[in-house]
This record gives structure tokens, sequence and C-alpha cells, in this order.
């Protein structure tokens, strides 16, 4: 079962959730802890309120279910992209939700997955990973899949329907396929060559942490907070000096896991 998630006081997700009940013909079906529910088939979407990244509370609800966020982006850079993402922290700030240096279970496949959808949909937008970031923090497998970057994209019910187009071929499609799966390490809080990899089959991406969040002892929760476990590191070897590159090294024979540079 997927349960898609949305916040009743965030107008894009309000926009996302609405064009899919649209779609997918979604029904009310009573609440649950307290949060309104909809079922389309086997797909169930809850309503929260107050900010996502806080919903840590919907964990007795969904079960051992799917958790697919529909949010907003907000970027500093000003660019219009769709994003897909798991959530965490890796430092001592948890300002945006979750716990401090805890990080939730990543669902690589279905992210892999849903880049692809993102992808196909994407126009004249860009369709990225982003580096894991933000609460709530769940047990249960999830994601986050977002527009925006731009005020105009975050309140644009086109792109809204845009996103919401490519959940719905997530959800009826067949799983993209992938080589190994695998956590990121180094590059950018949107790491283009990890998006690459993925979208060309190589790789299925879990967690993924950037150049400005190296934390090593986060590195076998990054390994094992995933549906499925990573095989290996992809590390993008030139965006780290070599000081990071051994510490990380170092850690990662500790654990046991193999990496690979690009």
């Amino acid at each position: 079962m997927v349960c898609l998630i949305y916040s009743a006081d965030q107008a894009t997700s309000v926009n996302i959730a609405e064009a899919l009940k649209g779609m997918l013909g979604f029904e009310e079906a009573g609440a649950v802890d307290g949060m309104d529910s909809f079922k389309a088939g086997k797909t169930r979407m809850l309503e929260v309120h107050g900010g996502i990244t806080d919903a840590n509370f919907v964990g007795g609800a969904i079960g051992d279910d799917l958790a697919i966020f529909l949010s907003m982006h907000s970027s500093g850079r000003g660019i219009a992209a769709f994003t897909v993402h798991a959530e965490g922290n890796w430092g001592s700030d948890a300002k945006l939700g979750g716990m401090p240096k805890r990080l939730s279970t990543a669902s690589p496949h279905n992210m892999c997955s849903m880049l692809n959808a993102l992808h196909e949909k994407r126009g004249q937008l860009q369709a990225t990973y982003e580096a894991t970031h933000h609460g709530p923090l769940l047990d249960a497998p999830s994601f986050f899949v977002e527009v925006g970057g731009t005020d105009e994209a975050m309140n644009s019910k086109l792109l809204a329907e845009t996103l919401a187009a490519a959940v719905a071929d997530f959800l009826s499609a067949d799983k993209a396929e992938y080589g190994k799966v695998a956590i990121g390490i180094g590059g950018t809080h949107y790491p283009e060559k990890f998006t690459r990899l993925a979208l060309d089959g190589t790789y299925a991406f879990s967690h993924i942490m950037p150049k400005y969040a190296l934390c090593n002892d986060m590195l076998q929760q990054a390994v094992e907070r995933s549906e499925v476990r990573a095989e290996t590191a992809v590390i993008e070897w030139k965006s780290l000096n070599a000081e990071q590159r051994a510490g990380i090294l170092q850690e990662l024979e500790k654990i046991g896991v193999d990496y690979e540079k690009v």
C-alpha cells in the first residue's frame, strides 16, 4: 500500500493533492488518528495540519505503508524544479522537523521510479534528487516529492498538476530498473551526478550526504536506514579534499561497505 500525505496549510501541497483526487477518484474514508483520510483503490491519502516536515505523528496511521509526502520546494538558488529526496538530519540542527542526527527509512527503488516519472513529465523544469534533509522522522519507508524553487513555481496549479500526473504514473507503472542500491556522498544539495546515474539505471540512491553536511559517524545509519540496504557508497570524488576522503574511506572500511568513485 501507498499512503500520500499532504498539508492542508500549504497551498502547493493542497494543489497537488486536489489534482490527484480528481485524477484517481479519491473518496473520503473517514478520520484516522484525527486526520481526514481518502482512498482510491489500494492508495490512501492523509491530510495533516501544520508544517509537513513536522509530521512525525503520522507514523502510527501509516503502519508499514510507503509514505509519499506531497510538498512545495523552496530554494535559495531560485531555480524551479521537481525534486525527490529522503528525510533526515545529518547534524545537530533539527529546525525543520525530525530529530538531530537521525535519518528516516529511505525507499531507494521507489525514489528512483519517482525521479524517472518526474523526468518524463518535467517539461522545461529539471527533475532532480535532493540531498537528504529535514523531517519528519519515520520508520516506515518514505520520501518527499516536491515542486517549487521560485514563488511562481510553488503557486502554479499547472505545475502541481504536472507533479500529480507523475505521481499517478508512478503508482500505476512498473518500477524503474537499476543496477545497485547506493548511498551518495559529496557533491551539492542538488547532486547532478547522482541524478544522472539514477536516470540511466546505474544506481538507485537511498540517503545522499552532501559535501556541506559530511558526518562520518552517520554513514552506517545511512546504509542501514533504507527499505533496501545500500550495497555500496558512491562518492563524488573531486568534490572532497584529501582529508575528507580519508575519513570517509576509513569509516566505510570499518562498517564493511565498498565504495565507487564518480
